[in-house]
């Protein structure tokens, strides 16, 4: 066991305290945010392309990613005053902004990184990538005999961690008569992290990119429910595995976020997939990326490659927005 486990299994037995096994969300919060072994306190790198990070996501691909955000934010924005807006980016990582070195045409713009409190000026247009995933989930599994939902729990057991069958779930509505095993991994940290920050009195616009699914498929066409881990660029369905030194996420349900949107009254609730939302969206940039290419033909379109076609970040991730006034 390495060492850092070492010291997440100690963390996992006294949050324990009298219990026999820990909920999976509570598992997951300790895996990632720990605040001295959690895998969000790492100060290796994380994010990127290079081969000791673990993931590499649009915010990798350099300042054009900032760019087409801006420019698609001046045209869903809509009525809003964009001069009298702050631009508010959540969770970048360490040293990075999307709009460092970019010229802009918001009041300010402004960062908050992890531990930082979570305070929005009045008018804001509030920003974020793969922010809502990495928060806790929950693991049920659907008992056919007992024709219930169950909660999956989490033991040390042996010299691992291991899930066990715990109490019936009483609080989430679920679909009844399922398939018996199936998995449902529910993202109920993204739900409550997006009602804090919409509870607080702010207006503008909310524009978030992630992975997600309806729930109608999350409810239907993921038997083995969406967890995973990512260590060194390959995902992983064990994440029960060296908790503290990998990602650990689940697929957000869209249908949940969009009404935690409209309870807290936003307006105009709009969800694209990435390519969709750049084309329809940042068409400006698009064209003068395309005017560029066509004066020298040796400038490069990997980047924007990545973030819009299909086949890359294109479909993997989706658009999701609204406002307030």
């Amino acid at each position: 066991m390495t060492k850092v486990a070492e010291n997440i299994l100690e963390a996992f037995q006294i949050r324990l305290g009298n219990r026999n096994a820990l909920p999976v969300d509570e598992f997951v919060e300790l895996a990632l945010y720990h605040p001295t072994f959690g895998y969000y306190q790492k100060k290796a790198e994380r994010v990127g392309k290079n081969k000791e990070a673990d993931f590499y996501t649009s915010c990798s691909l350099g300042k054009l990613w900032g760019e087409m955000i801006i420019d698609a934010c001046m045209k869903i924005a809509g009525e809003l005053k964009l001069n009298d807006m702050h631009f508010v980016e959540i969770a970048a990582e360490p040293g990075r902004s999307i709009t460092n070195g970019l010229e802009i045409p918001f009041r300010t713009s402004s960062t908050i990184r992890l531990g930082d409190p979570i305070k929005i000026p009045k008018n804001s247009i509030v920003f974020s990538n793969e922010w809502l995933d990495a928060q806790p989930f929950k693991r049920f599994q659907y008992l056919e005999k007992e024709k219930k939902w169950k909660e999956i729990e989490i033991i040390y057991d042996q010299g691992l961690f291991k899930e066990r069958i715990g109490k019936e779930n009483q609080n989430i509505p679920f679909p009844e008569n399922h398939i018996d095993g199936y998995i449902l991994d529910w993202p109920t940290g993204a739900t409550k992290t997006l009602n804090q920050l919409l509870e607080s009195s702010w207006n503008g616009l909310f524009l978030t990119f992630d992975y997600g699914l309806s729930n109608e498929v999350l409810f239907n066409d993921r038997p083995q429910g969406t967890a995973r881990a990512y260590f060194k660029h390959t995902l992983e369905k064990n994440f029960l595995e060296k908790p503290g030194e990998k990602d650990i996420t689940c697929h957000l349900s869209w249908d949940e976020l969009k009404k935690s949107l409209k309870a807290n009254s936003f307006e105009s609730i709009n969800l694209e997939n990435q390519e969709t939302f750049f084309m329809h969206h940042a068409q400006k940039k698009l064209k003068s990326l395309f005017d560029e290419k066509k004066r020298n033909s040796e400038f490069d379109l990997n980047s924007l490659k990545e973030i819009i076609n299909p086949h890359f970040f294109g479909s993997k991730f989706q658009a999701l927005w609204a406002i307030r006034r």
